[in-house]
């Protein structure tokens, strides 16, 4: 008799090592994720900012995890997830896939030459394993990607891929009425006007929260940085080129020395801000960029600004030709606005 139960013991022992054994066919399925350029998963938590390094044609991969009870039971308009991607220096792009893995499989639909005379394939139909992904068909490349979308899910999987050599940041919040966004009708627009020949004044709307009465604005942080002659947009989608990224927070920490100044929240007035960069040089180009903080330590950067500072000094009543030079000088800044609004159209349109 003991020996029966002994059997159907090791039998129920047996079948239950193979029930909990993942299937062949799995290891089959998710089989991309044991290729050498993909990095072992990391648990990325909520509210948290990872930064790294990754090379040509790698691929990072995260999990994260959301059992926030109180969260889910809000209503849908407030039940969502931020997921941001911001290059600091090159192209990356994003991948995610919701509810279990596989991770995102870059590889199914990017295939990038690696040497002269490579084929090169783009295709965002056949990415597997992927339910939101970023413009991959070099369009915005050098530009970070944004997402709200619905929290429907308590896992998600994502695959972070390189298209060169590059360094990234990303975040993942359900707080969304933490996170800053750049305010006004425009959402992103700073406007730039030249004081007197060594003064520029920076003037923008101040950031809001979707919805708001989570956080409020600490600070702005403003970079201004002189560019070089060969310093041009590849396009207007991106500010200012993959090599050199000026429209997301680490792309202007990496790119300026430091801060120019930090305006604190309080001195803003009306819903605008106002600050004064001093010692612009006359017959340059410089990029003028704000960044926002809240008081949840979440930042994001505005649009973005490039502006020639031509500044004649006039010593007499404005004749005409006076008048002409500083219209000539408007509409340049204008249309430097405009480029820059059309680029944060694109980021959260």
């Amino acid at each position: 008799m003991s020996s029966s139960w002994g059997r159907l013991y090791l039998w129920l022992l047996a079948v239950g090592f193979l029930a909990l054994a993942p299937p062949q066919q799995a290891a089959t399925v998710c089989s991309h994720e044991e290729d050498p350029a993909v990095r072992m998963s990391e648990e990325i938590r909520d509210g948290e900012t990872i930064y790294r390094d990754i090379r040509f044609n790698q691929t990072d991969r995260y999990f994260y995890s959301n059992f926030n009870y109180s969260h889910w039971n809000q209503p849908d308009k407030f039940r969502k997830l931020i997921i941001n991607l911001e290059p600091c220096q090159g192209i990356v792009y994003l991948f995610v896939r919701k509810t279990r893995r596989c991770w995102p499989n870059p590889y199914s639909c990017i295939l990038l030459p690696k040497k002269e005379g490579d084929k090169e394939k783009r295709n965002p139909t056949e990415c597997e394993w992927t339910h939101f992904m970023s413009e991959i068909d070099g369009s915005r490349d050098g530009a970070p990607t944004f997402f709200e979308i619905p929290l429907t899910s308590t896992k998600y999987y994502i695959s972070v891929f390189a298209a060169m050599n590059s360094a990234y940041t990303l975040t993942i919040l359900d707080d969304i009425g933490a996170f800053p966004r750049p305010g006004g009708i425009n959402k992103g627009e700073i406007v730039a006007r030249q004081l007197q020949e060594l003064q520029v004044q920076l003037s923008w709307d101040v950031a809001i929260f979707a919805p708001s009465g989570t956080s409020t604005i600490k600070q702005y942080w403003i970079y201004s940085a002189m560019l070089l002659k060969d310093d041009n947009r590849t396009n207007t989608a991106i500010f200012l080129r993959p090599t050199k990224v000026m429209n997301t927070v680490c792309g202007l920490k990496n790119n300026t020395d430091k801060e120019y100044d930090r305006l604190p929240a309080s001195m803003c007035r009306n819903g605008k801000c106002n600050h004064t960069i001093e010692g612009v040089i006359s017959e340059k180009r410089y990029i003028f960029n704000v960044v926002a903080e809240s008081d949840a330590g979440f930042f994001m950067a505005y649009a973005g600004l490039i502006m020639r500072t031509d500044w004649q000094i006039v010593t007499q009543a404005a004749s005409d030709k006076t008048l002409k030079v500083v219209g000539a000088v408007s509409g340049s800044v204008l249309g430097m606005v405009i480029i820059g609004y059309l680029w944060m159209i694109k980021l959260y349109g």
